[in-house]
């Protein structure tokens, strides 16, 4: 299976301050936002928290059942603290791998950050 062949999903904004999961096309999924595989804390709960500043793209890799997750603080569309961006793909994935699999499905969400996203050191 090549990375475009991967089931993968957006949590975030998308135009409008609101953080919700997407499929590609940007399509709200209810469902999945129910049931990933880190429920409620795909909201933030991933990012880096022992980063203060929220220093926008500073990301971390998370895998979970069979699912990574690559989560950083994006305040690109909400100006708010504490919001953030993530991007689940079905399988075992490197921090670069998901960004080639973001970039890939999620063009539009990828080319608004005017940051670099970056693995985010450990503590």
């Amino acid at each position: 299976m090549g990375l475009g062949d991967v089931k993968v999903f957006y949590f975030g904004c998308n135009r409008y301050a609101g953080h919700y999961m997407h499929r590609v096309g940007m399509i709200i999924d209810w469902e999945f936002m129910q049931r990933n595989p880190w429920g409620t804390s795909i909201d933030g709960g991933l990012c880096p928290l022992n980063d203060p500043a929220e220093v926008e793209g500073r990301a971390l890799v998370h895998h979970k059942d069979g699912w990574t997750a690559l989560s950083f603080w994006d305040r690109s569309i909400d100006k708010r603290s504490a919001c953030n961006s993530a991007f689940l793909a079905e399988g075992k994935f490197t921090f670069d791998e998901m960004l080639t699999i973001a970039r890939e499905h999620f063009p539009m969400v990828m080319q608004r950050f005017n940051f670099s996203i970056v693995p985010a050191r450990s503590p």
